[in-house]
């Protein structure tokens, strides 16, 4: 098959192609950095996990959509301890006096979400690797245009 004038090779075990891979071009390790800062800040102040930054800031240099979409849940995890560990830390300064939370961080919605999604996170990721790139892609649009939507409402009612 042909797509942008380039022959695709596709790997049955990876469900990615070769000429994906050989056109990905990373930025410089400075702008790398850069823009990790600015996904790790946007990331705590948005509560967001950096998913939704991360995956647009990797799939625009040519990664591949599965490999974006593990590269984020790799990336995922330092974001939300240090994250979290702040919620905690600065919320616990503003001494306020919720129940059950840590900060600002509630425990029994912390411990029933994550619990939850660390059982069904494997089954998103084989779901991933099963879908087309094209459709993985239209499928995680679709996922940020529904959140966005929803906010936008939320906060013009």
């Amino acid at each position: 098959m042909f797509f942008g004038g380039k022959k695709q090779v596709t790997n049955p075990a990876t469900n990615s192609s070769s000429a994906d891979d050989a056109n990905t071009q990373l930025p410089s390790k400075p702008r790398q950095l850069a823009a990790g800062g600015v996904i790790g800040i946007a990331s705590a102040i948005f509560g967001i996990g950096g998913g939704s930054l991360t995956v647009p800031y990797l799939t625009r240099y040519g990664v591949v959509m599965q490999k974006a979409v593990g590269t984020s849940a790799a990336c995922g995890l330092p974001i939300a301890i240090a994250g979290a560990l702040g919620f905690m830390f600065f919320g616990m300064q503003q001494r306020i006096d919720v129940p059950n939370t840590i900060g600002f961080v509630h425990i029994y919605a912390f411990l029933g979400i994550s619990i939850m999604s660390f059982f069904t996170a494997k089954l998103g990721a084989k779901v991933a690797h099963i879908l087309s790139p094209e459709l993985l892609k239209k499928c995680f649009a679709l996922l940020l245009t529904v959140v966005g939507c929803y906010f936008l409402y939320k906060g013009l009612v």
